[in-house]
């Protein structure tokens, strides 16, 4: 079993009318941690996000593509359903999972840089038919490959591409050596982040690594 991650590049083509009204909101994407095409031909899609949370529900209850959705959170954190009116793009590529051997692994992240860092993973031969077409109005770069191993390597990819910078510069400094060899705001100086920010992604980080352990209760 193995796995390759790969980030994809909408073009102006490969943006549709309703991603390009939220993206003027300018928010700061976090991950889909659930999209499915719908036998309706609409998609339904799970979302984190963060930002103007007021301007996404004005832009979702004035779009005709989006029939229902829920939002739940603030500004400095939602999570959305949406479903909507799936666009040529969207409907090729969940149409071509469906027809291919590989998985997903959730969440789809968003990368700082505008595009989509998804993980699939299979056998080496799922990995050629997925990636020998790249599909219109969009750009498809190889990020990683290799032998799929749940663990260490799972969870990292679940972080973003800033919390793992963040995590990254942690370790190199010390931050988890006992005693401790470096602070928030030493990491924060390597990374052009404030000290705030750094702390907020530390606590997700932790939250993320612990929250994939498995601990069973012991009988008393």
């Amino acid at each position: 079993m193995r796995y390759v991650t790969v980030v994809a590049y909408p073009d102006e083509e490969g943006v549709n009318r309703l991603d390009r009204r939220v993206n003027e909101l300018e928010l700061e994407y976090r991950a889909i941690h659930r999209m499915e095409l719908l036998a309706d031909d609409t998609v339904a899609m799970f979302a984190e996000s963060r930002g103007d949370i007021e301007g996404v529900r004005r832009v979702l209850s004035e779009s005709p593509e989006v029939f229902e959705f829920s939002i739940t959170g603030d500004d400095a954190g939602f999570f959305s359903y949406t479903r909507y009116a799936a666009d040529d793009l969207t409907r090729m590529l969940m149409e071509d999972r469906r027809e291919s051997s590989y998985l997903i692994d959730m969440p789809v992240e968003h990368t700082d840089d505008g595009g989509l860092r998804v993980t699939y993973i299979g056998t080496q031969a799922a990995f050629t038919d997925a990636l020998s077409e790249q599909p219109k109005g969009v750009r498809i770069e190889v990020e990683r490959t290799g032998p799929y191993t749940p663990g260490p390597r799972d969870i990292v990819s679940r972080l973003t591409e800033r919390q793992r910078e963040v995590l990254q510069v942690a370790v190199c400094l010390g931050y988890y050596q006992e005693p401790r060899e470096t602070t928030h705001n030493e990491i924060a100086a390597t990374t052009g982040l404030s000290e705030t920010t750094v702390g907020e992604h530390l606590r997700k980080i932790e939250a993320a690594v612990f929250s994939s352990l498995h601990v069973g209760a012991t009988d008393r």
